[in-house]
């Protein structure tokens, strides 16, 4: 159980700069014994403490931002791709999750290089709803690498300062992780004595790697989760396709 707790720790951190801790969590509880399905649902219940840390140390990024929008999109959103999990077999999912990952790192570096830039005003428009909800959903479903792809989207968007778009990742990670409490705990499908333990990691880290952010030059940072990403994908390949 150390390790479970030593894993989640490493995971609220990455989950705060990054996104991607379900990776490091995931493999802990498959190692544990635990079944595919009720590990993703699991490791994404437990990640919610680690979310509401990492935000709330740097709420006021989106103090005049659309939080309305975003709180319905991403209880909506992770809600529904909870009950999507619960009606299908995760296992099967695992064949995606590299391509998943490979895809929105490179729509990442895509918009970096680009030279409209990532950032704007912190503003919601109309094409934005879709691609959050879209967000949302993947990480009520699997999550795997939510922040990469929130990170994308909003850079996409060119939602905000490099800033807000992460604190508009982390809120809307916080409501997706949320809604599936819910979901999840009714399916019966949460391992709560392994989860209890990941809480409290996720937790401690999400409150170390929001401190570590405000720290971190903006660009240095992106590059960083395009190549963690990238890294990400290239291993899950190895592991499920090897």
């Amino acid at each position: 159980m150390f390790e479970l707790l030593g894993w989640s720790l490493l995971a609220g951190i990455v989950n705060a700069l990054a996104g991607g801790g379900l990776f490091f969590t995931l493999p802990a509880l498959l190692a544990l014994g635990v079944p595919s399905t009720s590990a993703v649902a699991t490791a994404s219940v437990a990640s919610w403490p680690g979310y509401v840390s990492a935000f709330w140390s740097i709420r006021r990024q989106l103090k005049r931002g659309p939080l309305a929008a975003l709180t319905l999109i991403g209880l909506l959103g992770g809600g529904l791709g909870a009950l999507a999990l619960v009606q299908f077999d995760a296992s099967s999912f695992n064949y995606l999750v590299p391509w998943l990952l490979l895809a929105v790192s490179l729509l990442y570096a895509r918009q970096l290089l680009s030279k409209a830039g990532f950032e704007g005003p912190l503003v919601l428009r109309k094409a934005g709803w879709p691609l959050l909800f879209s967000g949302s959903f993947y990480g009520g479903f699997f999550g795997g690498g939510l922040g990469v792809l929130f990170m994308s989207l909003t850079g996409q968007l060119r939602m905000g300062t490099n800033l807000q778009q992460h604190a508009i990742k982390l809120y809307l990670s916080m409501l997706a992780s949320g809604a599936t409490i819910v979901v999840y705990s009714l399916s019966g499908l949460v391992y709560w004595e392994g989860g209890l333990i990941l809480a409290v990691g996720y937790l401690i880290g999400g409150q170390l790697g929001a401190k570590i952010l405000k720290w971190i030059r903006p660009k240095l940072l992106a590059w960083s989760i395009v190549a963690f990403g990238i890294g990400l994908s290239g291993y899950y390949f190895f592991r499920f396709y090897m």
